[in-house]
Parts: C-alpha cells; structure tokens; sequence
C-alpha cells in the first residue's frame, strides 16, 4: 500500500505547485491508495493570499499547524475559511507510523 503525506512548508507559490498538482493528481488517477497534505510555515500566509490554491487543497484532506499560525496570527483568518487547524507534531508522526512516505514542498 502507497501512501504519500506532502508537507507544504514553502512561502512561494512557484514551488508548492509541483507538491500539490501531483498530490491532486495521485489522489484523482489513484496513483497512491492515499495522500494526505499538512501546510506548515510561510505556506500558511501564503495559502490566505492565493484563495484559488486554498480551495484546491480544501478539497484533498489538508490540515495546517495552529502552532505556526497562531504564532502568525492568522488562526482566525483560517478558521473563517474553514481550515483544518491542529497540532501537526503527533499529527505527521501518526501518519509516518502508518507508513505514509513525506514528500516536502
């Protein structure tokens, strides 16, 4: 069983596409038996300034780290939105222990 956790962690929009049209894409042609996404880091702002890239990832089980947005302050913002927000540490661990393989972005 194939199963991907891509890690969003990047501030520039350039370089998450690959990360995320390959994950859309492995989920829609079932490429993997499951992909998950976590958006950590600038990535987070960032997903606030481009909505169309949000809605994308709304749509392909997307969490965010409160940790790094509310150290942004932008938990509000996000939750508006309808973000899935929560403490990524044991989040990701729990996935790498059920084998999930993290492609970083």
């Amino acid at each position: 069983m194939a199963k991907v956790l891509i890690w969003l962690a990047s501030g520039d929009l350039e370089k998450l596409q690959p990360g995320i049209l390959y994950g859309t894409n492995a989920r829609k042609y079932h490429w993997v038996d499951d992909v998950q996404f976590v958006v950590f880091g600038e990535s987070e702002r960032l997903m606030l300034e481009h909505p169309e890239t949000f809605e994308l990832l709304q749509n392909n089980n997307t969490a965010y780290c409160k940790f790094v947005a509310d150290d942004m302050g932008i938990t509000p913002a996000l939750e508006e939105k309808g973000a899935n927000i929560v403490y990524v540490g044991d989040y990701i661990s729990n996935f790498i222990k059920e084998g999930y393989q993290v492609i970083t972005f």
